[in-house]
């Protein structure tokens, strides 16, 4: 409200000045007016300069950062699993549409599916983030981590519906196509949506930017260092 407030009166005192002032001085006036208004947003504006850390900050930030490595680690490795687990899914479905795969073969495939991805759901359960991390880092993990489990526990339902609907015993369409189409319905009704946790490593990112600039600036230096003694 007071920027509308300031923005009627500066117009109110420019067409007083346009009346009255010499044109030529009105046009210096409104310049350096324009200059002013433009310094004054840019001081607002632009991003001050971060503080320098503190020698225990720094020592806080590459502490979290030990702990955190080793399980991202694991839990890149487990994401890359869930998808090898998901493709798997949809080959087992691609290869009943062809009408080479016989319904019992189909259905013994998402059996043993089922089981693998109860265990890497398993396997993923034990190992939450560290409790020894930070807030900074240990709350958006543990958003990842329930974003990552309800995205798990979403293709395990896929699986597990498709795995029912391919039973031989309770299936009633005979012709091969048909089956597959009622399998692949299942798979579109049920497929989870993507996992998103870009906001929460982007925040991880941040906090640890300082000390892994650093850490680039000494590992490089230290590369040519080597590379001229080499020489």
């Amino acid at each position: 409200m007071l920027s509308y407030v300031l923005g009627t009166l500066v117009i109110l005192l420019l067409v007083i000045l346009f009346r009255y002032l010499p044109h030529r001085v009105f046009l210096i006036f409104v310049t350096l007016l324009f200059v002013l208004v433009g310094v004054i947003f840019y001081m607002q504006t632009a991003e001050r300069a971060q503080e320098p850390l503190t020698v225990a900050e720094r020592a806080a930030i590459t502490h979290d950062q030990d702990i955190f490595m080793p399980w991202w680690e694991t839990y890149q490795k487990q994401i890359a699993e869930l998808d090898r687990t998901w493709t798997r899914y949809h080959q087992i479905l691609a290869d009943a549409k062809t009408g080479e795969q016989s319904l019992a073969i189909t259905y013994a495939r998402l059996v043993d599916l089922e089981q693998d991805m109860k265990d890497l759901r398993a396997r993923i359960a034990q190992t939450p983030p560290p409790t020894e991390l930070s807030n900074r880092v240990y709350d958006p993990l543990a958003v990842i981590v329930a974003k990552t489990d309800e995205y798990a526990s979403a293709e395990q339902k896929a699986i597990t519906l498709t795995r029912a609907a391919a039973d031989p015993q309770s299936m009633k369409e005979k012709k091969p196509a048909e089956q597959a189409r009622l399998l692949e319905l299942v798979m579109l009704r049920e497929s989870p949506v993507a996992l998103f946790v870009g906001d929460e490593i982007g925040m991880i990112r941040h906090y640890f930017a300082p000390v892994s600039a650093a850490q680039s600036h000494t590992n490089s230096a230290e590369a040519r260092e080597e590379k001229s003694l080499d020489k």
